[in-house]
């Protein structure tokens, strides 16, 4: 008898499971269509019955993002981080969504965070030089930009970014050649190629 409530009890979870990852990829399917509202309905599904899975909450956090709606959003990285303080996308994600609401003393200390856990992503590196260049701190923020090159040499807005700090430290010879890489990786595909020519045209202009 024990046993058939056992194998019961084993099978009413398996279920149970088995929808759960059935709405999470709806959910993940329904972000990839940009469909980010129904994406948030789902995630929300999922979250009512188990209140305390991260993956949830971050995916979920990432559809608030792309409807800018971005106090939902890391309200929701905040609490993906509360469950798995492991997840360094989180604390990415929330960094990113802090920038855009001007809060960079809190961004930098969200993408740090992400850096401790995660030391090989060059996005992480590119994010934290963006801070760095906010606050025209350029020496730190080249150093940044340098390090997401170092880890991905065709992270084309990288040079685009370093060649804007050289510009305002003057060097215009390494900001030349960033520009030039940028576009070489890029194209325009940023819609940053024309700023990037119209900079090198400046700085190539002979000095008065």
């Amino acid at each position: 008898m024990k046993k058939i409530v056992y194998l019961l009890i084993f099978l009413n979870i398996y279920y149970l499971l088995s929808q759960e990852q059935g709405l999470i990829q709806q959910a993940y399917e329904s972000f990839q269509k940009k469909d980010y509202q129904k994406a948030i309905e789902l995630y929300s599904e999922v979250l009512q019955k188990h209140n305390t899975y991260a993956p949830a909450f971050y995916g979920r956090g990432l559809a608030y993002a792309k409807l800018d709606q971005y106090n939902s959003a890391i309200k929701d990285f905040e609490n993906a981080i509360r469950y798995d303080k492991t997840l360094s996308e989180a604390y990415y994600a929330k960094s990113i969504c802090e920038i855009k609401l001007g809060l960079n003393e809190q961004a930098m200390n969200s993408i740090n965070s992400a850096i401790e856990i995660t030391k090989t992503k060059p996005e992480y590196y590119y994010t934290r030089g963006l801070i760095y260049y906010y606050q025209k701190n350029w020496e730190r923020s080249i150093s940044d930009f340098s390090k997401a090159i170092d880890i991905d040499p065709n992270f084309g807005l990288a040079y685009y970014a370093r060649g804007s700090a050289y510009y305002f430290l003057k060097q215009k010879n390494n900001a030349i050649q960033d520009y030039e890489r940028y576009i070489k990786i890029s194209g325009n595909k940023h819609n940053l190629a024309n700023e990037a020519q119209r900079l090198i045209n400046v700085l190539q202009q002979p000095e008065d």
